[in-house]
């Protein structure tokens, strides 16, 4: 039909002159400026419908958590178009997106070329709002943490998409869908985490007052070294330590029974401890720490639990580091029948400093002493 049309026209121009050249493009002009506006139209329609992300596989992990966040009723629009812009702009970037979908490699999650202004956010929101938080968390922080040059998407960043950005590498199959279609209000809460990029201790002091409401703060905390020392009140009470921070005020469920099971599967202790060893952990441990194991392990079978979990258990696996990993590596010579008697040979020819690798300082007065073994020769 418009290969017979087209011949009309041009034939028609042809026969006709100039006068029906010029009439000729004009409907032809006519006619692509109806066909991009029809096109304008429906890309319209298709950009105003989030469920439209969800037609590109790799946005579905975006759709579904949008769906059960708090912004559930806002459009992506309002979010990822900065107020001001141009229909012409948001129509370019989506043909974009489009092309680096149908041709290009996209990998999960999507790593972002623009953060999420906080004009985007105030064109809905009020920076005079005051914040309501669980627990005792001070509701005046908008307007000061604005004034510091920290943007919205700074501290919530997973309001609308409960972190998938921040994830690690992932392929999209049944399972780890199903897993964005049940995300729960507290996947797109503000974590202590959020707080923790700047509140680190270097940047932005972290003492609790800053936060909190100092009368609701347990006094144990004002220790100076409490930061590095609480495990003796960790222990005391683990539960009472996860009304605040692993739920805001609320007694929130956490994996395991015994206390080295609920502070490695709480999320709140491995944002501190994972990766890092304990500053008691220092050059002189391997010595002195058969003093602190002897009196209670609870703290050690933290992270050197050898007993794994049923792998249909939902508990994380403990970095195991027997105490034979050490122990049973005996130095040689040490296996002697009388090393216990001749030992003072290799101390007097070698010295004593290889000893105390292993052996705390006090070792030898522990022996020598109690069992009154003689120093002589």
């Amino acid at each position: 039909m418009f290969k017979s049309l087209a011949a009309k026209i041009f034939g028609s121009a042809h026969n006709g002159g100039h006068h029906n050249k010029k009439k000729a493009l004009t409907v032809v002009l006519g006619l692509a400026g109806i066909l991009l506006l029809a096109f304008s139209v429906s890309v319209a329609k298709d950009v105003q419908n989030p469920a439209s992300c969800a037609g590109c596989h790799v946005m579905q992990p975006y759709f579904y958590t949008w769906q059960s966040s708090p912004h559930s009723n806002v459009s992506c629009l309002d979010c990822h178009v900065e107020p001001g812009t141009g229909f012409a702009s948001v129509l370019a970037q989506r043909l974009r997106e489009v092309a680096v979908y149908r041709f290009g490699e996209v990998s999960l999650p999507i790593q972002g070329t623009r953060a999420i202004s906080s004009e985007a956010c105030l064109e809905c929101h009020s920076n005079n709002r005051v914040i309501t938080p669980g627990r005792d968390i001070r509701a005046e922080f908008h307007v000061p943490h604005l004034g510091y040059g920290t943007s919205c998407a700074d501290c919530h960043a997973d309001v609308a998409h409960a972190g998938v950005g921040a994830m690690e590498a992932f392929q999209l199959d049944e399972a780890t869908l199903a897993g964005f279609k049940t995300a729960t209000y507290q996947d797109f809460a503000l974590t202590k985490t959020s707080c923790t990029g700047c509140h680190d201790g270097e940047r932005v002091t972290y003492n609790c007052e800053v936060c909190h409401e100092e009368e609701n703060i347990p006094q144990n905390h004002f220790k100076p070294d409490f930061g590095y020392r609480h495990g003796p009140y960790v222990r005391e009470d683990v539960d009472d330590c996860m009304r605040c921070h692993t739920g805001f005020g609320k007694v929130r469920e956490v994996q395991g029974t015994t206390i080295a099971e609920k502070t490695r599967n709480a999320r709140f202790c491995r944002d501190c401890h994972e990766g890092a060893r304990p500053v008691t952990h220092d050059p002189y441990f391997s010595v002195s720490h058969k003093i602190p194991a002897a009196r209670d392990q609870s703290g050690c079978m933290v992270c050197h639990d050898w007993t794994a979990p049923p792998a249909e258990s939902p508990l994380r696996p403990a970095n195991i580091v027997t105490c034979g990993a050490c122990h049973d590596q005996v130095p040689a010579g040490h296996d002697r029948p009388r090393w216990y008697w001749d030992h003072k040979v290799d101390v007097r020819e070698k010295g004593s400093f290889a000893c105390f690798e292993c052996h705390g300082a006090t070792s030898c007065f522990e022996c020598h002493t109690r069992e009154n073994v003689g120093f002589g020769n």
